[in-house]
This record gives C-alpha cells, structure tokens and sequence, in this order.
C-alpha cells in the first residue's frame, strides 16, 4: 500500500522531469563517467530514454485512475497523486460528489491495482 502511494506521489515530479527533458538545451546532461569512457555518449538520446520510462510510469498511475474512478478521474488524480483528503475535495470548489465511504474504496482499489502493475 504505501509503495502505491509512494509511486502515486511522484506522478507531478515525473511530468516536470519529462517537460524539463523536452527542453534539449536543459536534457544535455553531461555524466562525467559516461562522457569519459565513451566515445558515442548521446545526451539526445539519453534523454529520450528516459522521457520513455518516466511516460510509462504516468502512463501506469493514468490507466489505474481511469479503471477504479468511476468517471470522477480529477478527484481520485487529486487524491492520490496530490495528496488531497476527502475534506479538501468536498469543501471548497471542488465539490467531490462521493461519500467518504465511496471514496476510501475507490482509493483503495486503486492503491490495490496499482500495486499489481509495478
């Protein structure tokens, strides 16, 4: 459980990452190992690779969102990868049309589901 959490968490640090590697003049990483012991270091396609493993890392917290959300996909988005609790998202200008009950289980099984794909 608190590896899906853990994971959900990071959903906002990847996608900055993944939007600071889309900029090439801030993708050039210069790793003072690989730039010394190879010849054919290419920071481009480093980058690259990496935007491709943080992508099916979102992709995962997405899919499991959409499977367990039951059409209210911002508001399990906002609870488990923001952190937002039950009150915040039925206070305020959210509005989150669910019990608290409704809401624990879905958070639930998406924690649950979540755990199965990583």
């Amino acid at each position: 459980y608190k590896l899906s959490q853990d994971y959900a968490l990071n959903y906002d640090t990847w996608m900055a990452e993944i939007r600071s590697l889309r900029d090439q003049s801030k993708a050039i990483r210069y790793d003072k190992d690989k730039v010394q012991s190879s010849n054919d270091y290419n920071a481009t396609e480093a980058a690259a690779i990496e935007i491709i493993e943080l992508q099916a890392k979102i992709d995962k917290i997405e899919k499991t969102i959409t499977e367990v959300s039951e059409g209210l996909d911002n508001y399990i988005k906002l609870a488990v990868c923001n952190g937002f609790t039950y009150t915040q998202l039925t206070t305020g200008r959210y509005r989150m049309p669910l019990n608290k009950n409704e809401f624990g289980e879905i958070k639930h099984h998406f924690y649950y589901n979540l755990y199965e794909k990583i």
